[in-house]
């Protein structure tokens, strides 16, 4: 899949990409939507993505600590449930619970940035991490806050996060 492309390119292209392997993307994605979702109960739209860059970045500082979290795609996995989960909550749950599950996703997110044995490059290639990162949080977040409003859209956007899911289960 996309991991070994994405650990022979190393540095820069290897962070942008790394997001784009596994449940990171559709997680990184619900977590997004969640926060425009949100704004409907009178959230900002950026505090979920915010959590989530926060979390990631602090998962990269504590990777490059060496602290391993075993099974970190099976934690990643597990996020992503929740977050769909969240998808067919009422804004007001996802508006309550949204900042510490976007911190502590965004988290797990960052520590599975060192999976792999990295070269010196390994800056250059958390900045690419970060950088896809903030790109889809912005993204989604846009997204959720346009069709927030909408109970029909935000079911739908649920089965879309499910199908979503259920492709990175069936395929990880």
């Amino acid at each position: 899949m996309i991991a070994a492309v994405v650990q022979d390119l190393g540095g820069w292209w290897s962070g942008v990409l790394h997001p784009f392997d596994g449940p990171h993307l559709v997680l990184m994605l619900v977590v997004a939507l969640l926060a425009g979702v949100a704004t409907t109960q009178g959230r900002e739209s950026w505090v979920g993505p915010s959590a989530w860059i926060v979390g990631t970045m602090l998962g990269i500082a504590g990777a490059a600590a060496g602290v391993r979290l075993p099974f970190v795609d099976g934690a990643l996995m597990a996020a992503l449930l929740v977050a769909v989960a969240l998808m067919f909550a009422p804004p007001p749950k996802v508006s309550q619970v949204l900042p510490l599950a976007a911190l502590l996703g965004g988290a797990m997110h960052g520590l599975s940035y060192l999976d792999g044995s990295r070269d010196d490059h390994t800056v250059v290639y958390a900045i690419g991490f970060v950088f896809t990162t903030v790109l889809l949080q912005t993204f989604g977040a846009i997204v959720g806050t346009a069709v927030g409003r909408s109970p029909a859209m935000r079911r739908l956007l649920g089965v879309a996060a499910a199908a979503g899911a259920l492709v990175v289960a069936a395929t990880g």
